[in-house]
């Protein structure tokens, strides 16, 4: 329990600190109405924006559990890499706004329709 909650509470403060600036390379949902983006231009920009948290995550990832065992001398076992692994991804993710916007707008206020993917080839 003791390794959980430290590994835990130091992914999460350092994810507080890392995801608004991943969130913010990224524009607003407005900020693409307003510069008229079409559905094919925001859903790359999803694409995008989720590669680069993949990379995040993972880079941020090897980076602390590495030099948490080193620093603090605790190992970090499966379960509770797993218990890291659920934490950070849930916070890295939860704090993007500007993802969460987009992906809301996608799949339920502006769905795709056949036509949307036929118009861009016109």
């Amino acid at each position: 329990m003791l390794r959980i909650s430290v590994f835990s509470t130091i992914y999460v403060v350092v994810l507080i600190f890392v995801s608004p600036m991943i969130d913010h390379m990224f524009t607003s949902l407005e900020e693409d109405e307003q510069m008229g983006e079409n559905n094919i231009q925001i859903l790359g920009e999803i694409i995008v924006h989720v590669i680069v948290l993949a990379i995040a995550w993972f880079s941020l990832h090897k980076f602390l559990s590495h030099n948490l065992e080193r620093y603090i001398g605790l190992k970090m076992k499966e379960p509770t890499r797993m218990a890291v692994d659920f934490i950070s991804a849930i916070a890295l993710v939860g704090l993007q706004s500007n993802l969460i916007d987009k992906l809301k707008y996608i799949t339920t206020e502006h769905p795709f329709r056949i036509h949307d993917i036929y118009d861009i080839y016109d």
